[in-house]
């Protein structure tokens, strides 16, 4: 099976909810290169591997640079006795990647809101695609709650002022 995480988490702590990363982090992604152009165009910093005379890729590596600046996830301390950050950090820093894309989309007012929310569902696919390949494996009963709380309540969270990071 093919690696589809750059590796172990490197952050360092800086204070309640920010944490950065100390090395670029990626996520080879399904999901992600279904709209591999849109991304691009966005400024999420996205490859693919193309070989020569070869298939068309499958797959694009979303990276989250070193520096970086994340909450981990965006859990309530209260559920933490379920899930905690730590479980998912991984894949939501890549989300976060892709929704400050888009929250700086909507600030440049260079897209519409239909295609806004179309990729805000593709970033919420990435996201559960990202839980399901973890190392070690998230189980079902957390990361379900994880996606089905980013589905309806990421509408919010991408028009939030002041939070993106590209």
């Amino acid at each position: 099976m093919a690696k589809v995480w750059s590796g172990k988490l490197d952050c360092t702590f800086h204070g309640k909810m920010h944490w950065e990363l100390n090395k670029e982090m990626w996520f080879l992604s399904t999901a992600a290169n279904k709209h591999y152009d849109m991304w691009k165009q966005m400024g999420v910093k996205i490859t693919r591997t193309v070989k020569r005379n070869g298939p068309a890729p499958t797959k694009a590596k979303v990276h989250a640079p070193a520096g970086y600046d994340t909450d981990l996830a965006s859990i309530p301390r209260v559920g933490w006795m379920v899930v905690a950050p730590w479980d998912v950090a991984r894949a939501a820093i890549i989300h976060d990647v892709l929704y400050g894309a888009l929250r700086e989309a909507l600030a440049q007012k260079k897209w519409d809101e239909k295609v806004i929310n179309e990729m805000r569902k593709a970033a919420d696919n990435v996201f559960r695609e990202g839980m399901e390949a973890a190392e070690p494996k998230i189980a079902k009963w957390k990361s379900s709650p994880c996606f089905w709380s980013v589905r309806p309540f990421g509408r919010f969270a991408i028009r939030k002022a002041g939070m993106a990071q590209t």
